[in-house]
Formats: structure tokens, sequence, C-alpha cells
């Protein structure tokens, strides 16, 4: 029994010397594939970024890594054309918890030095958990800087990533208490949540969400005020129909100007029944120009205004490309759709909802002849549409409630009470507006 209790003792002394070593060995193992994975997706984008392990010297217990990450042809829109990071790891007996420094960044280091006295305002730490995940946490504490005339108060945030060791899924958590500039600009709490996963290298299921608290612009000629701003975007992966489903919901407790407030206002925004094959395609195409963009954009040194006006002909020139691409997304069953619309102004509420769908596979050359026979549209569309407008806010315009087409019986509105009201639907082959076939012979 006493052997035993020796035994016992002597494995517990090795397994707790030899924890932190074998952490070390998994941390530097999980770095080298997360570079890797990572460059292969920029890679797969067309990008140009990459990232790179300069140096990295592991001991028994703890390990000092330095990286580059390259930013490629995205330098024109920065002073420097890579960040170096420095991660400075202690192996513990369940993982591994890294600070990592911008030190070696003159351009954040003169910064430091010049705005903040020296005061580092920012502190990153990773956790790699042996059994788990892996955390790293962005802490920034407050902070003022002066930009000409103007004090700028930067207040505390907090943001944390979170993913698995193969990166297939990533959520973030974030918080900023927000910024202020004296008499001129107040932003309060702003936060944003997001959780993805990854279906492919252009397909992230999942939700991201930002909100605002309020915001204040002090202008004496503009002033704009809003509260309980929130945007949210979401990305569904149907893998029975090998489809995608994006949405954007929008929505805001209230704007006030000078002149206009608006209460209560919210919308969403959906592209439903998407081919996933179609819309990787078109995606791969487009990030792929888009890069090439910036590439020939970074080495053109120009002035802003130079690029601005390249931006503009590059993608005015790409645009014909994207056709083929874009054509390959127009299956039946795509359907667009604006719900939930809403708004309280003062002269009265606003609603509305429209959704817009396929009925069968097109191509853009088969939508020519509805310009000639509009009525071929009953063919190939399905339409749903319902709005109601405070007639205050139109007036009597004719346009809204007479007829403006041959073959309508009624106009895009019809008047009831204080407001203006407008219905349309297709079925059975017919269009109806405000309960009205339109007559397209």
């Amino acid at each position: 029994m006493k052997k035993m209790g020796i035994a016992l003792v002597f494995i517990i002394l090795i397994a707790g010397v030899g924890s932190p070593i074998f952490s070390g060995i998994m941390m530097e193992r999980v770095v080298n594939n997360s570079v890797e994975e990572i460059n292969e997706m920029y890679a797969e984008t067309g990008s140009d970024i990459a990232l790179e392990i300069i140096r990295y010297d592991r001991s028994l217990f703890s390990s000092e890594i330095e990286w580059r990450i390259n930013l490629g042809s995205m330098t024109t829109f920065y002073s420097t054309k890579d960040l170096v990071l420095v991660d400075r790891a202690d192996h513990g007996f369940l993982g591994v918890t890294s600070k990592t420094s911008l030190e070696n960044n003159r351009w954040f280091t003169d910064w430091v030095e010049d705005k903040l006295s020296g005061d580092n305002p920012l502190e990153i730490e990773t956790r790699y958990k042996v059994l788990g995940n892996i955390t790293t946490t962005l802490t920034l504490k407050a902070f003022s800087i002066t930009e000409d005339d103007d004090v700028i108060n930067i207040l505390p945030a907090q943001m944390a990533f979170e993913t698995g060791m193969d990166l297939q899924n990533i959520a973030v958590h974030g918080r900023w208490d927000g910024l202020s500039v004296p008499e001129k600009l107040n932003i309060d709490g702003i936060a944003i949540e997001s959780k993805l996963d990854k279906i492919s290298t252009y397909i992230w299921q999942g939700d991201t969400s930002i909100s605002v608290n309020q915001a204040t612009v002090t202008d004496k000629r503009n002033p704009v005020a809003f509260s309980d701003f929130k945007c949210t975007y979401n990305m569904d992966y149907d893998k029975a129909e090998n489809a995608v489903s994006l949405g954007m919901e929008y929505g805001i407790a209230g704007i006030k100007t000078q002149e206009d407030e608006l209460l209560d206002g919210f919308v969403r925004l959906g592209i439903n029944r998407i081919d996933a094959q179609g819309y990787e395609a078109f995606m791969k195409l487009y990030s792929t120009e888009m890069n090439n963009i910036m590439k020939t954009i970074a080495g053109s040194q120009q002035t802003p205004d130079e690029m601005n006006e390249m931006m503009e002909a590059e993608m005015l020139r790409i645009g014909p490309r994207l056709i083929g691409p874009a054509e390959k997304l127009l299956k039946k069953g795509l359907e667009i759709e604006i719900t939930g619309l809403k708004a309280q102004l003062p002269q009265g509420k606003i609603k509305g909802d429209l959704s817009l769908s396929l009925k069968q596979d097109m191509t853009m050359a088969q939508f020519i002849p509805i310009a000639m026979q509009p009525g071929a549209a009953l063919d190939i569309l399905s339409l749903k549409s319902a709005i109601t407008l405070p007639s205050e806010l139109t007036g009597d315009n004719p346009q809204l409630l007479a007829p403006v087409y041959p073959g309508m019986q009624t106009g895009l509105f019809i008047k009831q009470g204080d407001n203006l009201v407008h219905r349309a639907e297709t079925r059975d082959g017919k269009l109806f507006i405000n309960e009205k076939e339109f007559l397209f012979n």
C-alpha cells in the first residue's frame, strides 16, 4: 500500500510537470495549422494578405512567437505594409495564456509616445485550452487625444474572439462604451455579437448584430440624435436544397433632426433560396476581381481622388464579367423580400411588405421580352405587396391615386381615411392591384 501511494504521488508529479510541456507543444501545432488555414482562405478569395511566423522560440514552460501580417495591396490604405505581433506565452496545466505586443510596429509605438505620453491603452490576451477553444480578448482603456482644436475622448472597450482549433466556427462578443467630442459628437454604448459556422470559404452560417444605445451630433445647423439602433445580418444554409438565404434587419427606437422625427422604425431585407453553388461561383469571381482592382490601385501611386475615379472605372469594367455568374443565381424559388417595414412619423404610420420571387429558372436574355409584353412577367414572377402611408405625407398626388398605365383599373394607391393604401398580388396568372385586375391586353 505504501509503495502504491509513492507511485501515485510520482505519477501526479510527472503529470504536473509534463502538462505545461504538452500545452506548449499543443499551442505550437495549433499556431502553425492556423497560419496555414488562414493563408489558404485568403488565397482562395484572391487576396494577397498573408500571415508569416518570423520566429518561434519554445521552451519547456514558455514560448515567444513573432508574427508578420503582410497587408498586400491593402498597404495603399494604411501607413504600413505589414503588422508585426509578438506573443509571449506561459504554458499552464490546462492550456496556454499568451500576451500580444505591438512593440515592433514603429507607427504604433510612435503614436502611443506622441499622443498618449507612452501609456499604451491596448492589451491583447489569448487563451489556448487543451480540450477547448481559442479565445483572444482585446481590452482598450479609456484615453483622450487632441486633433486640431478638438479633444476626442475614447471610452473603454473590450472584444473577445472565440474559435475552435480547426477554425470552423467563430464567435465575437464586443462592447465599447463609446466616444465623445465636446460640443460636437457623443456616441454611447456600441455592442457587437456574432456567431458563425463555416460551410465553405464563402458561406458562413450564423448571425451578426451591431447595436448603438444612442448618438448625438451637435451641430447648430443640422443636429441629429438617435437611440437604440440595431442592425442584424444573418445567413442560413439549407443543405437539403443546397441553398443560401441572406437577411438584414434594421431597427431604431427614434431619430430626430431639426425638422423631422421618426419613431419605432424597422425593416427586414431578405434574399432567399439562393443557389449555393451559383452563390459561391459569383462570390469567388467578385472577390478575385475586387482584389485585382486593389492590387492595380496599390501600384498606381495616385491621389485619393484619382484612386476613386480609377475604382469607378474598374467597377464598370468588371460589370459585364459578373453577368454570367449572376445568371446562375436566377433559379426557381429565388425570392427578394422586404418585410415588417414600419415607422411612426408626425404625419402618421408607415407599414409595408413586399415579396418578389421567380417561378422558373431564368437567364438575363429571357427578361428582355417583358419590355415588349409586360404580361409575360406573370409567367415568370410571383408578386405580393402591401403598403400603407399617411396621406399627409404625400398629399393628393394624382400619380399615386390615378391609373398611370393602360389596363390599370385603379391607381397604385387608394385613399382610406387618412391613409393611402396599396395592395398588389399575382394569382392564377393574373395581376391584381387593390383587388382590381390589371388588364395587360
